[in-house]
Formats: C-alpha cells, sequence, structure tokens
C-alpha cells in the first residue's frame, strides 16, 4: 500500500520550482562528488602480488578490509590483489626497478623458496627483500593418489616417498607387478621454474636421492647417483604444466568418465590443493564446500607425505622495500598484515584448507583422505645459490619432448593487435621463437601450417619434420619467420588429427608424446567430423597417448577446449589480449 492513501488525502499545494535552489543544490553535489574521488584518488594504493591458490580468497579479505575505512595518517588504504604464480612473480622481480610496470608492495608467494632465488637473481641489483618476513598460512608438499593406487601400495606394505615412486617409474610391468590394469606409472608434476609444487617436488627428490634431511649443498646436487635419482623420477611424468590446475581439472574429467586412473597414478600437490580437488574445485576457485563449481569426485585423492621428509609451503608475506617506499606504504601493508593474522580471517584461511602458521589444520580438513595433524620431517630449503642451481638443474633432467606445433596461418592472423602494431601471426612467430629457447637440443620437435592452400587431400603443409632440435634450430627459426598467411580452407579438425597419428606413428615411450595447436578454433569444412575427432582422441590407449595442447587466438574457443580436454592435454586462452601469446606460449611449453 502506498504512503499517500494511508496519510489520506492533503490539501498541500503543488511544489513551486526554485530555480535558485535547484541551481546552489547542483553545484553543491558536484562539488561534494568531486571531493570525495579526490579523497579516494588520494588513498594510499597498496598492490599485493598474490600465488595462484590463495588469489581468489585474498581478493574477498581485501574488499572486506577496504569496505571498512581503513586509514593510515589520516589517508584512506585501498588493497589491490593481483593474480600471480609465484615463479612467474620471481621472474618478474629479478628486473631493475624501473621496468617493472605496476610494481607491487607486497609479495605473497606460496613460499619461502621463491624469495630465497629473488634474493640469488637479484644478487647485482638493490636488494628489495627485508630481513623478516612472516609466514601467515602453511601448506606441505604431498605426493596425492586416487583411492585405488594409493590402497594398492598400501595391500603391498609400501611406504610412500620418492624412493617408491622411483622403483614404480623403473618397473616396466608398472601397476601389473600389483594386480592392477592401470598400465605404466604415470606422475603429474608441475614446471619448478613457474609452479611451488614442481619445484618442493624436485628439491625433496635431491634430498630422498642424497639420503639427507639437513640443507642440500652444491656437492650433493651434482653427485652422479643423486642426478641419475631425479631422472628416473622425471621420466615417469605424463606431462609438465604450469599450474597444478592442469592435472587436477584433467584428472577430474576421467574421474567424471569413471576412469580416474587412466590419466595419472599420483600428483605432486600442495595439501591445500588436494583438499580443493575431493570437494569438487580443481582450480582452487573460492567457493563454500555446497557451492564448488563441480561435484566432488567419486575417486578422492589421498594425502601421502613422503617418508623422506617433505617441504613447507610457507606463504610468506614479503613487505618489498623499493626506492621509491614511503612509510605510510610499508604502515599500510603492515596493517593489512594484521588484518589477515586476525582470528576471523585465519580461521577462513583454516575452512579453506590451510594450515595456520604453526602448522595446525583446520578441524574440518582432519577426516579428508588422510590428512595428518602432526606432520613429519620438514625438509629446510637450501641455501639460495644451491637452490638456484637445483631449479637449473632440472632443465637436463627432465623427460625429453617428442613434439608437433601446428601453426594456423588463415587470413584472421593478418588482424593487427592494437597496442602492438603487429599482426597476430607475427607475434606469433616471436613468440615461438622465443618459447623454442625453453627447450633443450635432444627435444624433438616439427612444424606444420593449416589454413594451407590445398596439397593433394592434406589438410596441413609440413614446413619441417619431427627431428632433433639441436640439429634444425637455427633452421626452424628461419622456416617460423618465413611463415605468411595463405587463403586455403581452415581444416583444424583434420589437422588437428593428422598430427596425432603423425606423433603416435613415431611413438617414442620414454618422451612426452605432444601435440601444440594455435588457431582461431574455427573449422571451415574437415573431412573429419568433430565429435569423432573428440572420441578418438578419448579413446586413445593409454601408454600411447598423444596429448594436444591448444591456444585459441580468437573468441571462438569452444572446440579447442574440448579437444584438449579429449586427449588431455591442456587448453590456453590469448583472446582478447592478442599481446599476451608471448607467456601463453611460454606456459604451453612449460608442459614439456
Amino acid at each position: 500500500m502506498k504512503l499517500r492513501t494511508l496519510l489520506g488525502p492533503t490539501d498541500r499545494p503543488a511544489p513551486r520550482t526554485n530555480l535558485r535552489a535547484l541551481a546552489i543544490t547542483a553545484a553543491f553535489s558536484f562539488v561534494a562528488v568531486s571531493l570525495i574521488g579526490y579523497v579516494n584518488s588520494g588513498c594510499v594504493s597498496l598492490v599485493v602480488w598474490s600465488s595462484n591458490e590463495k588469489a581468489d580468497l585474498l581478493v574477498e579479505i581485501a574488499d572486506n578490509y577496504n569496505a571498512g575505512g581503513p586509514m593510515v595518517d589520516r589517508r584512506c588504504v585501498r588493497v589491490e590483489v593481483v593474480k600471480k604464480a609465484s615463479g612467474d612473480a620471481e621472474v618478474a622481480l629479478t628486473r631493475p626497478e624501473n621496468e617493472i610496470p605496476q610494481k607491487p608492495d607486497v609479495w605473497w608467494p606460496a613460499a619461502k623458496t621463491w624469495v630465497l632465488l629473488l634474493q640469488h637473481h637479484r644478487a647485482k641489483l638493490p636488494s628489495i627483500v627485508p630481513a623478516v618476513y612472516a609466514s601467515l598460512i602453511q601448506s606441505p608438499l604431498v605426493i596425492a593418489m586416487p583411492q585405488q593406487a594409493a590402497q594398492a601400495l598400501k595391500d603391498k606394505g609400501e611406504v610412500a616417498g620418492w624412493g617408491s615412486i622411483l622403483k614404480l617409474a623403473q618397473d616396466p610391468e608398472g601397476w601389473a607387478r600389483y594386480g592392477k590394469p592401470w598400465g605404466r606409472f604415470r606422475l603429474g608434476k608441475t614446471n619448478p621454474t613457474i609452479s611451488t609444487s614442481g619445484l618442493h617436488a624436485l628439491i625433496g627428490t635431491y634430498n630422498a636421492a642424497t639420503h639427507k634431511t639437513d640443507p642440500l649443498t652444491v656437492e650433493d646436487i651434482r653427485r652422479n647417483d643423486a642426478q641419475s635419482f631425479v631422472k628416473g623420477v622425471e621420466s615417469s611424468v605424463v606431462h609438465y604444466g604450469h599450474t597444478v590446475e592442469t592435472f587436477l581439472t584433467n584428472l577430474w574429467n576421467a574421474d567424471d568418465a569413471g576412469d580416474a586412473l587412466s590419466y595419472v597414478s599420483a600428483v605432486a600437490v600442495e595439501e591445500k590443493q588436494a583438499f580443493d580437488y575431493n570437494r569438487g574445485n580443481p582450480a582452487s576457485d573460492l567457493c563454500p564446500s555446497s557451492q564448488c563449481p563441480r561435484l566432488a569426485p567419486k575417486e578422492k585423492l589421498v594425502a601421502l607425505y613422503p617418508a623422506e621428509g617433505t617441504l613447507m609451503a610457507d606463504h610468506p608475506y614479503v613487505v618489498l622495500d623499493w626506492s621509491h617506499t614511503d612509510a605510510e606504504h610499508r604502515q599500510a601493508a603492515l596493517d593489512f598484515r594484521g588484518h589477515l593474522e586476525t582470528r576471523a580471517v585465519q580461521d577462513g584461511f583454516l575452512l579453506e584448507g590451510f594450515r595456520g602458521p604453526d602448522g595446525q589444520p583446520g578441524v574440518g580438513v582432519l577426516p579428508e583422505s588422510n590428512f595428518r595433524r602432526q606432520l613429519g620431517l620438514i625438509l629446510p630449503p637450501p641455501d639460495p645459490a644451491v637452490l638456484a642451481e637445483i631449479q637449473g638443474s632440472w632443465s637436463a633432467l627432465r623427460k625429453r619432448a617428442n613434439l608437433l606445433i601446428a601453426i594456423d596461418v588463415g587470413q584472421s592472423m593478418r588482424d593487427i593487435v592494437p597496442d602492438q602494431n603487429l599482426s597476430k601471426l607475427e607475434l606469433a612467430k616471436h613468440a615461438a621463437k622465443e618459447a623454442l629457447t625453453l627447450l633443450e637440443d635432444d627435444d624433438e620437435v616439427g612444424l606444420w601450417t593449416f589454413s594451407t592452400r590445398a596439397e593433394g587431400d592434406r589438410a596441413y603443409r609440413e614446413i619441417l619434420p619431427i627431428a632433433r632440435l639441436g640439429a634444425d634450430r637455427r633452421l626452424l627459426e628461419l622456416r617460423i619467420d618465413a611463415l605468411e598467411t595463405e587463403t586455403g580452407k581452415r581444416q583444424l579438425f583434420s589437422a588437428v588429427l593428422s598430427g596425432v597419428e603423425y606423433v603416435r606413428s613415431r611413438l617414442e615411450p620414454d618422451r612426452i608424446n605432444a601435440m601444440v595447436v594455435l588457431s582461431n578454433g574455427l573449422d571451415e569444412g574437415s573431412q573429419v567430423d568433430f565429435y569423432d575427432l573428440v572420441s578418438r582422441l578419448r579413446k586413445q590407449p593409454n601408454d600411447a597417448r598423444v596429448r594436444v595442447f591448444t591456444i585459441a587466438y580468437s573468441a571462438f574457443s569452444g572446440a579447442l577446449r574440448q579437444i584438449a580436454e579429449a586427449s588431455p592435454g591442456a587448453f590456453y586462452d590469448a583472446y582478447p589480449e592478442a599481446s599476451t601469446i608471448k607467456k601463453v606460449l611460454r606456459d604451453v611449453i612449460s608442459n614439456f
């Protein structure tokens, strides 16, 4: 019921318009809005770079903090959270100060190991790392296994650790020795130059190889038996990746199809990420347990703590000391840290699967898949120089690639990227050449194009067959430079199927057999049906599987995503920011 009806009729005359009053009111409003804008523009802006697995939660925490009207020296404070993988952040921070856009005031990586690496890599630059920084939350590295696999080890009396992983990796019978039909042992492990779990798994493997529980030395790392041990573990890797999310999403998809162990036998992850996966959240998005983006998997992950000891992701809160950092920004950083240390915020971290700074988990985490309250041996990180050598050693010891790169050279690749003044193809060519520097001479790489003018019945053109990169590296770079757009019909699906069959025809079980496809995602009349392609990719034999990693260069990404998931490889999106292709290709190559 309206207010006028309740009050009854009134004899009040219609109001007269007072133009002078309206003008004064409008002027006052303009001044007030301007003052509010001025005050907000004068806020202390605190930029925080956060590692992936906690970034979404931190955004929510920062929003609540900002809404409370925090002040420092009578100035408002506004916290802005930027999601940035720890390894990517560390690389960015190694550059001179004037070459880093939007420098962070606070860096909150997943682990102290990245801070130590930064100190080493900035040895010839002014130090930006304070002598003291606090660990606010924790999460140990675990070897996460699907329940059936973990039970198979337990039934045989096996003790989980890097030694048992090596034994499984080198056994040609694989799971058949345990009476299981899952083929060879396959490990999921991220790239240690980017990801914390990959870096900590590498360090832990060296500790296991040398039977040491105190900090590793350069002499330890250079031992032939230690490197042979590490190389043996790496030989079981199904592929690498720049984030744990890739593995856990593929594992969830395989579980949804009723065959979790067709993808991986185990994944090296932080305990928190195993917790997220078990509640249907492989991407570690922010979600209440009843509202996660997916259903909980049928077969959960069991967290196994390496018998030789494990490393802790201790999430240090690092207030960076730039030349321009003033007292207000330092105070704002400390005030926000104080907010993160409050009981309410800490309880929120515990509910999301982290441990507190004392290493104790939340009560709700403990029932999950063998999570322990009391951890075993926590390994100390090596000194910065040793840590840098460990990370650098991985390139020589990692599993090698048998890789075909297929680039779409259709007319859409002529489109100019506005902020670069270069075509999409030119940017892709520069990025591809730079990405090749991440591969070793004994990796095997070939190059195709598609959307080309017809060559018989083929949907592609072979620019170079797959061969050892060392012998053909310069030739491959020249052939990439020479690529031009063409007017042929884009037969994406036929090109992908032909590429997968080509790689499989020269399959090498001791290598990562894969195809990388960069395209706008459209198909213009392939002889191969899309659903038939997806079905064939999904039904590949587990021990003869060619994985497809796709990059979308336009909004038409649906088919490329499904192709990657079916193989399963990984999908990457370079749209709408085509200028990001350099980073995207670097992330793609991090799988090998």
